[in-house]
């Protein structure tokens, strides 16, 4: 199947660089900064690349979780899918 040039069959990304903490499944943390979200993922920049397919917890600053699961990692970057719905407002 070819992609149709022009056409992005993705969700709208927002800029958001924010730092965060990312909690593997072992419960070791490691700080990140989310580049972008999506109404289902997001994109982060980190310096230790974590595992595909693995159970994440993002942490933001004000205490608020989103389980998430890593869905590719390429270099000091990696993007997920979050595993549960979020609210916009508070990544604004």
């Amino acid at each position: 199947m070819a992609r149709t040039p022009g056409i992005i069959k993705r969700a709208p990304r927002v800029d958001v660089r924010r730092q965060v903490m990312l909690v593997n499944s072992d419960g070791v943390e490691s700080p990140a900064t989310i580049l972008d979200i999506s109404s289902g993922g997001f994109r982060l920049e980190i310096s230790e690349t974590p595992r595909i397919g693995e159970h994440v917890t993002l942490r933001v600053e004000r205490g608020e979780q989103f389980p998430a699961q890593i869905r590719w990692a390429l270099g000091n970057e990696a993007g997920g899918v979050f595993l549960a719905p979020i609210n916009w407002d508070q990544w604004s």
